[in-house]
Parts: C-alpha cells; structure tokens; sequence
C-alpha cells in the first residue's frame, strides 16, 4: 500500500520521535533526565483544573462553535487588547487544538502551490512541514548570531513571496527580536504585499524586563497583514488541553472556519473552559512561574557554559541553545552524533541544532526541576 506524496515529503516531528526512544530506554530501566520536551514540570495551576472539572460536571461535552465558545473569544480579545495592545474584538478569533493544529490551518487557508513562506533559522521543527503539507514552499534564511538578519530576509523575498514565519520568544534559541527589527519585517511586508506569521507561544515567558512585542500591535497596516498565533500550553501549563488560538483579520478568521468545520469541527468543548478559567490566573501566580523559571535558567546557563562556553543566556522561553561547534570533529561528526552520545552515555535527552535548521547547536530546556538540571550537566560533564 503507498502513501500520498504528500506525506512522503515531510519529516515526522523529530522532537516527538526522540520522545519515543526516550520512553523505550525507560521501558528498559533506564534513568533518563529530560532536557528535550518543551513543557515545564509545574502542575496545571489549580483554577484552571477546578474549572475544568465543573465544566465537565454541567455537562459541557457537547459541541460547541467550531470557531470557539464566545465567552472564551471575548476573553481573549480582552487580553491581547490589554496585554498586547491588538485592537481585537471576538470576530477576529479562532480556537484550534494547539498551535500546530492553527499552523496547518493558515497555510491550508493562504497558500497555493508553489507559493513561498520565509523561515527565519532557527525554526520549530513544524514549521516549514506545515508549509509543505499546503503545497507551499518553505524558503529556509539563516540568521544572523540567532537574531534576524534583515538583509538575507529582504533578498529572500520573490512575486512568490506568501508569507513570512515569525517566532519570538524564540523556540529553540530563547532569543527575544527587538521592536525595530519587528518594524522593519512589518515594512518589508508592507513594501512586497505578504502576510505575516507571528509565532507568540512564549509571550508571556520573558525575563529581566525584557518586552514582549506583538507584531499586530506595530500599526493598523501590521494588524491587518499579521496573523498571531498563540497557545495556552506554555505560560499556563496546559500543554495536555491542546487549546491554542488565532488572532487575525476577520476574512482569514472566517476562511479557517470554513475549512476546521470539515478538519475537526470545534476544539474540546470543556477544556476551552479551562482555557477561560486561564486567562482569570492571577497575575501573582503568572510571576511565581516566571520567576521560578528565571531561576533555573540562571542555574542551567551557568552549569552549561562550563561546559559549553558559548552559550547565550537567554531573555525568553525556557531553552538553552548553545553552539558547540568547537566540540565537532573526529569524535563527533555532528551536532545529532553528540546529541546521540549525551543520551546513550550520560543519560540524558537533548535535541541536536540540526533539527532547527542551524547545525552545530544543541536545545536544553531548563524548564526541569533544579535537582534534574544538575544531575543532567553533571552526567554530561562526566561523560564527556
């Protein structure tokens, strides 16, 4: 039996793979120390579970709107117009199941084939295999010390030109674009008519006072060409519910709701109730997140350096992304060869750069406990 083309030209998600090895060795009785997954370890904070469960005790199992209950759309549009200053109101929502469900659904509503989508390195793994799925074609542009570099992503642009990807806080490199560099991506889009993909997982996921910047937020021309895309999973510890959401003009809004009535139909129904419940968390119980985040990025990027001297201490999500180019050579051929000794030798899962598109990195989350970020580097510094 063949499978369709289309699937044969994309990559299975090589994070999720590597989480299956991970659960075979455990299988085996192996102690393996997870510096790969992107979740924090806190527990789903107690508001969002309490009414999660209520919703679940008056019976709301049934369907709802595909395009999202309106009382959680209402919210929504509430908080990007307080927190990231969108002018939004709930005709320019969309719920979906998880940012990757809302990806698949934008390029599948945007993009004909042939059609070109700029990606900025490094990348979630999704990205350019959402574009392809649409028949699109991911144009990957290398970055600049992990920041954009504006001139490769101006001479990267074509009449064929669709859309560009956008991801701060960045996954994997943790880096945070600065306003100006966000402007002028605004500008670039402006000049050459292509829409913007505005990646904003991690918004809330920032340290040291550094901004968060909306790119919707730049100008009414920024509002109506940028596409925001955000999930409840990171900053609320929800990364089980698969409630994500879409910001963007209404007649994007509703060709996505055209098409995720036949894809899915709506998003589960009581855990968008969760999701409401989420945007009521308090903003003391938001910072002790934050905060405890920030420490254990502290801890990590101090252990890492000493291994790892070129590490970047990160201003937002919670990923260290050294390069260890220095590292690669007779004894390792590539970063996916010293990924591949850290979890055989040290015990400890990590995810190599190449998946990202930057070759000669490493990604280590810190968002684990303290105790298992330090039996990690120990392991890895003894191993190596």
């Amino acid at each position: 039996m063949k499978v369709a083309d289309r699937i044969k030209n994309i990559e299975e998600s090589k994070s999720v793979g590597l989480a299956s090895i991970v659960a075979q060795l455990r299988s085996e009785g192996r102690q393996i120390i997870s510096l790969n997954v992107g979740e924090t370890d806190f527990p789903t904070p107690k508001n969002i579970i309490e009414a999660t469960q209520k919703a679940l005790a008056e019976n709301e199992t049934r369907y709802s709107l595909v395009e999202g209950i309106k009382d959680l759309r209402i919210k929504i549009a509430e908080k990007v117009k307080r927190d990231n200053k969108i002018d939004a109101n709930f005709e320019n929502i969309i719920i979906a199941n998880g940012s990757k469900n809302i990806l698949y659904n934008i390029f599948q509503t945007i993009i004909n084939p042939g059609d070109e989508v700029i990606i900025p390195t490094p990348y979630w793994v999704t990205f350019p295999e959402s574009v392809k799925l649409a028949s699109g074609v991911p144009i990957i542009v290398s970055s600049k010390n992990l920041q954009l570099d504006l001139h490769a992503i101006e001479n990267a642009i074509t009449s064929k030109t669709r859309a560009i990807i956008i991801n701060t806080p960045n996954n994997p490199s943790g880096e945070v674009f600065p306003k100006e560099d966000l402007e002028k991506i605004v500008a670039l889009a402006e000049k050459n008519n292509f829409y913007i993909i505005s990646d904003e997982a991690y918004e809330l996921l920032t340290f040291g006072n550094i901004p968060h910047i909306s790119l919707a937020s730049i100008s009414k021309e920024a509002f109506n060409r940028t596409f925001t895309v955000q999930s409840f999973s990171k900053s609320y510890c929800m990364t089980g519910f698969r409630i994500g959401y879409l910001v963007a003009p209404k007649e994007i809004i509703r060709g996505m709701n055209k098409l995720q009535s036949h894809l899915s139909g709506n998003s589960c129904t009581f855990a968008q109730y969760g999701a409401l419940a989420a945007l009521e968390t308090s903003e003391q119980d938001l910072n002790e997140i934050i905060e405890d985040l920030e420490t254990r990025r502290d801890f990590a990027y101090n252990l890492c350096k000493d291994i790892f001297p070129k590490t970047n201490k990160p201003d937002g999500a919670f990923y260290l992304y050294p390069n260890i180019e220095d590292f690669l050579g007779e004894r390792f051929a590539t970063d996916v060869d010293l990924a591949k000794f850290i979890l055989m030798k040290a015990n400890v899962a990590i995810l190599p750069g190449s998946f990202f598109g930057t070759p000669g990195y490493l990604r280590f989350s810190f968002a684990a406990s303290i105790e298992n970020i330090k039996a990690a580097f120990k392991q890895i510094k003894e191993a190596l």
